[in-house]
Formats: C-alpha cells, structure tokens, sequence
C-alpha cells in the first residue's frame, strides 16, 4: 500500500513540475501575469495537501523586474516595428503582433477547479457571475430607474 501510495504521490509531483514549466514558458511569452495558484486536483489525497511539500513558499514575483520586463518586450517590439516600416512591411508587422498578442492572452487551458462559468447555465444553481445583466435586473431598471438596483 505504501508503494502505491509513493507511486501516486511522485506521479502527481511530475505532473505538477510539467505543469508549472508550461505556466513558466506561458508566462514569459505573456503580457498578462496571473499569481499561481496550487490548487490539488485531488479531494481524496488529503496527507499531499497538509503536507510541507505541496505549500508553495516561493516569494512573489518582483513588480519592478515584472514591469521592466514588460518595458523591454515593448522596446523590442517597437524596434522591429520600426525595422518593418522600414521595409515597407509595417502593416501586416503589426496585424500579426496583434493576432499573437491575443492568442497568448486567451486561455486556451482547462478553468480552474471551482471557478465558475460566464455561462449561468453550466454553473451550479444556475449562479451568474458578477458583473452578468440579468433580465430580472433589467426589468427593474426600466421600471424603477437605475438606482433602484444594488
């Protein structure tokens, strides 16, 4: 039982080490950073989640290397934007430097545990998110006037 019980623990800490070089590799190809968040794939391994090895103790990334990476990217960009006027190639640069930067803006991965849908629907209970115009709440507004509504 205890061998099983290694095996299963080293699977999940390689499949966590995999997914945080994809998350590392992601993030330095994004502008958007997201703090990480370890969240156990699994309610039933309970010592993993206690345990000193699944607590991330990793300070928070650096807001000035964070911000100066950001301005680099962006003189970067600029200078082969410039290069591409240059060449008379600046249009399509910059359409496909826009295409790309909403690619790796978009999640393209799976939602997180516990993270709700935009969709209603598809959530439990049929929870909206905030922010989500609900007819009952527009039905309001057009009675009652806007600041009838919280």
């Amino acid at each position: 039982m205890d061998a099983k019980l290694a095996a299963y623990r080293n699977k999940k800490r390689r499949e966590a080490m995999v997914d945080a070089a994809k998350n590392t590799i992601k993030e330095a190809l994004s502008w958007q950073r997201s703090p990480a968040v370890n969240i156990p794939d699994d309610k039933d391994d309970l010592e993993s989640i206690i345990s000193e090895d699944s607590i991330d103790f990793s300070p928070p990334p650096n807001p000035f290397f964070t911000r100066t990476m950001c301005i680099l990217y962006f003189l970067l960009w600029l200078t082969l934007y410039i290069i591409a006027i240059k060449v008379e190639f600046g249009a399509v640069y910059f359409v496909v430097s826009a295409l790309v930067f909403i690619y790796f803006n978009t999640r393209s991965g799976p939602k997180k545990r516990g993270e709700l849908s935009a969709y209603s629907v598809f959530n439990p209970e049929c929870q909206s998110i905030d922010g989500t115009l609900k007819a009952e709440q527009f039905e309001q507004e057009i009675r009652f006037g806007a600041a009838s509504v919280h």
